[in-house]
């Protein structure tokens, strides 16, 4: 077994010129199966890895392979699979029972072995495993620890030929930047999830609707089953917002929120719209499904009053307009637009007293 230290430090070495360029995608990747693809490419490319394997740590401490996210790097792997009669990608195990992997986690040093039967889990067939390394042209597997600032993120598995043109310290040079890739993927995703609320209507912003109507969308056409969506605006929000203040607007804004998620049936989904209104995707509404939707949320504001609030004069005005998927549109985009130009024809359809 050959083994070298990686360096203690909180920052990437200097790069080799030819995992520049490679590294450039691994940063980039949007989400883990990108994330896997760019891995492949600068393992292969610039280590000169014939096959790459991408494992992460999960909340338990298990380590779990990561699908490709491109048809052509998964078409790449059926031969591995085919050899080893087991799907890499979707291996799931406890590193505590493997003592080469967690030696390799637990001393962040990467670990060259001449055997697959000592990188992979031991409940894989020894035989079969011995007749694919020699079948795939492998000679020793390299285990890579993906460590950042003290935390383990996973653990990057290649498959090298002999002589290989890279050295070992360049597998751990790859493995800090993919797990400095991971911490970065996980705090834009924590950023994003952050994101997602409208922090003064309380309901989930515009972006997440509609990536939600997308995939509502996607479900309707795939079941045949109808949808519709509904636009509710409050038309005077900005001569509120002048005559009594903006902590005023907002309380309008949000007090309105909070009674739509009240009225709402508990299979529609209610987010913001554009920056004075709300809106709602309508789970198996058709037209008048989504008449009588309109008639039910707006009676549910028929007595809305701000509380703590004793302004005789304070009224509200409300527009709403509605839009179905395919007779009005056959995207998410779409029916928003139409939803929203409907809006801007239609009168206010009540003003209420605060």
């Amino acid at each position: 077994m050959a083994n070298e230290p990686l360096p203690n430090t909180r920052a990437p070495a200097p790069t080799p010129p030819a995992l520049l360029e490679a590294l450039l995608a691994v940063h980039s990747a949007p989400n883990h199966g990108w994330l896997a693809d760019a891995v492949s490419s600068a393992a292969e490319r610039s280590l000169g890895a014939l096959y790459s394997f991408l494992f992460l740590a999960d909340a338990s401490g298990w380590l779990a392979g990561v699908r490709p996210a491109s048809s052509e790097r998964i078409r790449g792997l059926v031969k591995v699979q085919q050899a080893l009669d087991v799907n890499l990608t979707a291996l799931r195990f406890n590193p505590q029972e493997h003592p080469v992997v967690l030696s390799v986690l637990q001393e962040d040093r990467v670990v060259a072995v001449p055997k697959l039967s000592q990188a992979l889990h031991r409940d894989l067939d020894p035989t079969i495993l011995h007749a694919a390394q020699r079948s795939l042209g492998v000679a020793d597997s390299w285990l890579t620890p993906l460590r950042w600032t003290g935390e383990n993120w996973g653990l990057l598995l290649l498959l090298m030929p002999a002589n290989a043109p890279a050295s070992i310290q360049e597998a751990g040079l790859l493995g800090r930047h993919i797990a400095l890739a991971l911490a970065n993927l996980r705090e834009k995703e924590t950023s994003r999830k952050q994101g997602e609320l409208d922090l003064v209507r309380s309901v989930y912003d515009e972006q997440r609707f509609l990536e939600q109507l997308a995939q509502e969308i996607r479900r309707s056409q795939r079941h045949n089953r109808p949808l519709s969506v509904m636009l509710l605006q409050v038309q005077n929000l900005a001569k509120l917002q002048a005559r009594y203040g903006r902590f005023l607007a907002d309380q309008v804004l949000r007090h309105v929120g909070d009674l739509l998620l009240a009225a709402k049936r508990d299979t529609d989904f209610l987010g913001a719209s554009s920056n004075d209104g709300f809106a709602t995707i309508l789970v198996e509404a058709d037209q008048e499904g989504a008449r009588r939707a309109k008639e039910r949320l707006l009676a549910s504001l028929e007595s809305a009053k701000l509380p703590n609030i004793d302004l005789p004069d304070l009224h509200i005005k409300l527009a709403c307009a509605t839009a179905t998927l395919q007779k009005d549109g056959d995207t998410a985009e779409e029916l928003a637009a139409t939803a929203a130009a409907r809006l801007i024809q239609n009168e206010p359809v009540q003003e209420e007293a605060a």
